[in-house]
């Protein structure tokens, strides 16, 4: 409970990003030693403007947090710090993940993730996509994440459900606020066949800046990201950019050029989405759909090699590598020789790249 409320009260400290508290939290280990750090230490490592705002803050807002988490008992609400190991581990590598994340329903979620996100406003043929690919991804146990939003998130979260897959469904709003209501339902059996999270405060409504946020750890949860059907200038765009951004897979459809609903589609085949026209396309790039890898291969491993798999989804040199994590991890070749064992990167010439 202390770790909780603490990295609540972080949270709460204004002029104190995300970016901030995830570089914090990774030097001091806990928001807890963060909170109770000595100022010269913070100004030596994190700058003098983070040491008095962490210093200084507010007396107040450890109370506010022990509100925020009386709240979420009530409710029934997880709130999970992200200095915890059941944090997602996808969404606590991205540069700007949530301090926190509230949580209804099954938790920890599973880890084999695609994002499925698409227009509001879709055609029939957005509709045929989920109904065929989507529902293949689903038959595959795969946890298919959306925004809950009506349109495309809509009918791929039902579609996870009917196949008995887990859903997640990642809120513009608080874990209270149904948004939209007509989606009150849906929020309720995926509580029950999934979970819903959300990163906002209990009781935030639904507005221009949480939506992008919310795109944001959708693309941050999830291996990959699959845009069904996508105007231009939609937020589905943006979770596409936000995956680039993250060096997820962003795969797509090619659309009609004559349909409005889908230009999007087109225009990310041309910066370099991965054009998918059948399921079994999928299976090249996602590994928990490759019968040689066991679908739970990323909690079998250790927190080490989950970062060191990450960090190779291109081709690294050896030397870019112990750059990267020598200090962190001396260790380093073992971790390189146990994935290597576990046939999920390969080595070439000094170079080492990931094969799943």
């Amino acid at each position: 409970m202390e770790e909780i409320l603490s990295c609540l009260e972080l949270y709460f400290i204004k002029g104190l990003g995300n970016v901030s508290i995830k570089k914090l939290i990774e030097h001091y280990s806990t928001a807890t030693s963060v909170l109770n750090a000595d100022f010269n230490d913070l100004k030596e490592n994190f700058g003098e403007n983070t040491a008095n705002l962490i210093i200084n803050r507010d007396t107040s807002l450890k109370e506010k947090a022990l509100k925020e988490y009386e709240k979420a008992e009530k409710l029934g609400v997880k709130i999970v710090p992200l200095s915890y190991q059941d944090y997602p581990f996808l969404l606590k590598n991205i540069p700007d993940p949530p301090p926190v994340i509230y949580i209804k329903g099954i938790f920890p979620i599973p880890e084999n993730t695609v994002a499925v996100v698409g227009s509001r406003k879709h055609s029939s043929y957005g509709v045929y996509v989920v109904n065929s690919i989507v529902r293949e991804l689903a038959k595959s146990g795969v946890n298919i994440v959306s925004g809950m939003a009506l349109g495309i998130d809509t009918i791929a979260h039902k579609v996870a459900l009917e196949e008995g897959s887990f859903t997640t469904a990642v809120l513009g709003s608080g874990i209270d606020v149904v948004y939209p209501f007509e989606n009150r339902k849906l929020y309720d059996k995926i509580t029950e066949n999934g979970c819903v999270i959300s990163e906002f405060p209990i009781g935030t409504k639904p507005s221009s800046y949480t939506f992008p946020q919310r795109n944001r750890s959708i693309a941050g949860l999830s291996y990959g990201v699959f845009i069904i059907e996508a105007p231009d200038k939609s937020g589905s765009l943006i979770t596409a950019n936000y995956g680039n951004e993250y060096g997820r897979l962003v795969f797509t459809v090619p659309a009609n050029i004559n349909l409005s609903t889908a230009k999007g589609n087109n225009s990310l085949i041309k910066e370099g989405a991965i054009a998918i026209t059948e399921f079994e396309d999928l299976k090249e790039f996602l590994p928990f759909l490759k019968s040689s890898v066991n679908i739970d291969y990323l909690s079998d491993l250790t927190e080490r090699e989950k970062e060191v798999l990450m960090f190779l989804d291109s081709k690294k040199y050896y030397d870019e590598i112990l750059e990267k994590f020598s200090n962190k991890y001396p260790d380093i070749d073992s971790i390189l020789f146990n994935l290597q064992l576990k046939n999920l990167i390969q080595s070439d010439s000094m170079f080492y790249y990931r094969v799943v």
